[in-house]
């Protein structure tokens, strides 16, 4: 299936090109040191990547998660072990539905997720995020919600790098102003849960390493807003790196 999802990832990169243009433009100002040559590169294997992803979303709800190769160092499995609960911040990168069915395996977790256009496809990748001891919440329903699953114990899991727009906090990523969204800080503030921040990254032998790290939200002021700045900052610095 790996061989297959990065053919089809070559033919997308070489026949299909789904926002290429924006692709080279973003790696141009990340890797300003990069080649065309380097830039086309990197480009292909991130269609590979996500192709590769696609299809293992694809199957994700069908096979058992302990015949995958995951790599856990012992500071994860501190944090996962924990009793309380905990903000989980992440990004779509590396593996990022591969860490539903993870937290599942070790606490019981609420992921907010974005509803999709289409009925159908909605009610696709919703069974297919379907995992033991994990809730779904779609972004639009209550604050509240979110915050009980946090008071119980739950962890609530929160994509952070998507654009907030005007209702974001800007933040300065890769040398341009970006709006960060504050969902995270904003539930710290409300209930002093700990926020981690966590990836799940696919290596070169189609393994995984799962790592989480706390970050510090401690305020001389208690003021929110300082709140949403801190959090961003720490959180695009992680991504740049």
């Amino acid at each position: 299936s790996i061989s297959l999802a990065k053919f089809f990832g070559f033919f997308i990169y070489h026949i299909l090109p789904i926002r290429k243009a924006v692709a080279k433009q973003n790696l141009m100002i990340a890797f300003p040191d990069k080649s065309k040559k380097e830039i086309n590169k990197v480009i292909k294997k991130t269609y590979q990547h996500y192709t590769i992803l696609i299809f293992e979303f694809m199957r994700q709800k069908f096979i058992n998660i302990s015949s995958i190769k995951i790599n856990i160092d012992k500071k994860t499995k501190d944090i996962l072990s924990l009793k309380e609960g905990f903000i989980l911040m992440t990004a779509h990168f590396g593996n990022w539905e591969l860490i539903v069915p993870i937290l599942g395996i070790y606490k019981n977790a609420t992921i907010v997720v974005k509803e999709q256009r289409n009925l159908g496809g909605d009610r696709f990748v919703c069974e297919a995020r379907t995992a033991n001891n994990i809730s779904l919440l779609k972004t639009k329903q209550s604050k509240r919600k979110m915050i009980k699953a946090l008071k119980k114990g739950d962890v609530l899991g929160l994509a952070s790098d998507q654009n907030a727009g005007n209702r974001g906090t800007k933040i300065n990523f890769f040398g341009k102003e970006a709006s960060f969204p504050k969902g995270s800080a904003y539930f710290n503030y409300k209930t002093k849960a700990p926020i981690v921040i966590g990836f799940c990254v696919i290596n070169e032998d189609y393994s995984y390493d799962f790592r989480l790290q706390h970050i510090d939200t401690n305020l001389l002021n208690n003021n929110i807003e300082d709140l949403f700045k801190k959090v961003g900052i720490k959180f695009s610095s992680i991504l740049e790196k």
